[in-house]
């Protein structure tokens, strides 16, 4: 989802489905989707309160807006809750695994010996909220119209690289050169042969047989992922026929640069809707409320709830007072009001990092109306980065750039000695402590629980001075081949450094994580200066651009659950490329990022990943620092709710009111 990452402390409420990493077996079965997609089911035992109207479900949010319910161009969760309730994908995720997934508007799928070619098999019967069939070419124009209306206001730069190949995230590259990124006019006005050539690629890449009920993808080389990124909501399929008739893309290669870049303001989809799945659009009032409602022709058994109502409630005491009296079964808690809502749990659920799943739930006070849902790591991170290609000029940063006590010279963090010191001097047990109450847990390595790579035995960093003594000791920023606790003309170690560790300003979770790394360093050696700087944060994003900041903590909001989403950006990607990682270690990442992201068995995938995470670890490239968990509330008569991190809200489908 969009990264905005001044929202993350506040995201860890509700957890709804999950992402999926790594791939499902290629044979998907062809019967009705089981599990959690199936008919409703419960989560805990009956038990508890019960609620005085089980037929409608209300979520009181701070904020009820969305900006666009077009699929192809969605990108906040706001937006996308209504979207996974109102349309459906191909496949969908099985429950609260986090590698596995079901059919949903395909009955079955497979994918070629060679990785490339996946053909999927449309289910039948299957009609639209309007009354359209689906077919084979709602399915193959959908993803067809997606890649042409493009834009990086989108997330279409997902589905671009699987079809284009790594790099290629916009139609503006197969296009063009990508000059005309964003802008329609630039694109209209491109080569005519070249905008019927790139549309003729996509046509050709994803093609629909409407009698055999089959739609074939062909990607640019196997993709470990593809199956996790067309989960999501940019994968949804809508009605081509009534798409056309309310002012979309024609389905000519004629045509589709007009419709390039699209923005919300424009869309004509951005406030109605038309799919498939087990609610309607029945109202969309932003600022107050949204409702949807039962789909009674649904496809599979309707479901159970008949209404659903996300109302805005902007003051915190108003919700809080809903939920007392039962007028809401969920609501949005601030991290400040959790006092008030904990006495009032009835039930607990605590979530279990070995099995990655929650425990049963336990009922720990018969009188009190609220369930809790605690411990769920998050899907968004930060991580602390060091600059091994720090540029001098006009670097105020960097004191006197010199090894002299008052600066620190450009290859200061171009020693793997120096890198891992500071991995050593972070404390994360008091991180967590002091900023998250202890509501977090230390992040071990890039990617997150469930995700190929991911292992609670990869090699980390913990908190350990003495450890970060001796690796300072052993650096030799000087070049004359003695360490510098062994260097009688002087090194790092007997002449000290200063620096300074930037974070954006008004974050005050990454101020305290310079603090704590400051203060530790200083520890160590009194020689050892760190300064924080807060920048304005459009300052902190160019002075990172242009290699200035020595070290910073950089953050992270995954698009989908998936370790290439999250071992590309540190490495080779945008944060890579600001830390400046030498040619050295890039020649020896990317060959397994290749080879991870074009791997479809999970298993394999996790062997590659182990030793990039070995690599990342003997390099100290960056030091991961935790993981928020989930601490949130729901009424204890709302029953069969699906948990998992990556669903961008509730999935209303298996909830059911006791």
């Amino acid at each position: 989802m969009r990264k905005i990452y001044a929202l993350l402390s506040l995201m860890v409420v509700l957890s709804m489905v999950l992402v999926a990493c790594g791939s499902t077996p290629t044979d998907a079965p062809a019967t009705d989707v089981p599990g959690a997609t199936d008919a409703p089911a419960t989560d805990v035992p009956d038990m508890g309160p019960s609620a005085a109207d089980k037929t409608t479900f209300v979520d009181a949010v701070a904020d009820a807006a969305v900006d666009t319910l077009d699929p192809a161009l969605a990108y906040d969760t706001a937006s996308a809750e209504v979207i996974f309730n109102v349309y459906e994908t191909l496949v969908f995720f099985d429950g609260e695994a986090t590698d596995k997934f079901v059919p949903q508007l395909a009955e079955s799928y497979e994918l070629s010996e060679d990785g490339v070619t996946w053909t999927f098999h449309i289910r039948s019967g299957v009609k639209f909220h309007e009354g359209g069939d689906l077919t084979a070419s709602d399915v193959a124009y959908s993803y067809q119209r997606g890649l042409l209306q493009g834009g990086y206001a989108s997330a279409q730069w997902l589905l671009a690289e699987p079809f284009f190949g790594i790099g290629n995230d916009d139609i503006s590259l197969v296009a063009g050169d990508g000059s005309c990124a964003d802008d329609r006019d630039c694109m209209v006005a491109l080569d005519p042969a070249a905008l019927l050539a790139a549309c003729e690629r996509v046509k050709t890449a994803i093609v629909a047989d409407d009698a055999a009920g089959t739609v074939t993808m062909t990607l640019n080389g196997p993709w470990g992922p593809f199956l996790p990124t067309i989960a999501q909501t940019w994968g949804a399929i809508m009605d081509s026929e009534w798409v056309m008739e309310n002012g979309g893309w024609d389905g000519s290669c004629d045509t589709w640069q007009n419709f390039y870049g699209m923005t919300s303001e424009e869309n004509p989809f951005s406030s109605i809707a038309n799919g498939t799945g087990p609610f309607v659009l029945e109202k969309l009032a932003n600022g107050e409320e949204i409702v949807l409602v039962r789909n009674d022709d649904y496809w599979r058994t309707p479901a159970q709830l008949e209404r659903i109502v996300i109302r805005q409630v902007s003051e915190w005491g108003t919700r809080f007072t809903m939920m007392q009296t039962g007028d809401a079964d969920t609501t949005d808690v601030p991290v400040e009001n959790r006092p008030q809502m904990d006495p009032l749990a009835g039930e607990r659920c605590e979530f279990d990092l070995a099995t990655n799943a929650y425990k049963t739930c336990e009922v720990v006070d018969e009188t009190q109306p609220f369930r809790l849902r605690i411990g769920r790591p998050g899907i968004a991170q930060d991580v602390i980065l060091f600059n091994m290609g720090i540029v001098a000029e006009g670097n105020s940063y960097i004191g006197s750039g010199l090894l002299d006590g008052n600066g620190i010279p450009v290859n200061f963090f171009l020693d793997v000695h120096m890198r891992r010191a500071f991995a050593y001097a972070f404390d994360h047990e008091t991180f967590i402590n002091d900023v998250y109450n202890g509501e977090a847990v230390q992040s071990l390595q890039l990617p997150l629980p469930g995700m190929p790579g991911y292992s609670l035995d990869t090699p980390h960093y913990t908190f350990d001075l003495a450890a970060s003594e001796a690796e300072f000791k052993l650096a030799d920023l000087d070049n004359d081949g003695i360490a510098a606790g062994d260097d009688p003309e002087g090194d790092v170690w007997t002449t000290g450094f200063r620096l300074q560790m930037m974070y954006n300003q008004g974050n005050t979770t990454r101020q305290i994580v310079a603090e704590i790394m400051a203060n530790n360093i200083g520890d160590v050696n009194e020689l050892f200066n760190v300064e924080i700087l807060g920048l304005p944060f459009a300052a902190y994003l160019r002075a990172q651009r242009a290699h200035l900041i020595p070290i910073m903590t950089g953050g992270w909001l995954e698009d989908i659950h998936d370790a290439h989403n999250w071992y590309q950006p540190y490495t080779v990607g945008a944060y890579g490329a600001r830390q400046g990682l030498t040619q050295e270690l890039r020649d020896q990442i990317q060959p397994i990022l290749n080879a991870g992201v074009s791997e479809t068995d999970p298993a394999k995938r996790a062997e590659i990943y182990a030793g990039l995470n070995q690599l990342y670890y003997d390099e100290a490239i960056g030091v991961p620092v935790v993981l928020t968990t989930s601490h949130g509330f729901t009424q204890r008569w709302v029953m069969g709710l699906i948990t998992n991190p990556i669903f961008p809200g509730t999935y209303y489908y298996t909830i059911y009111k006791q």
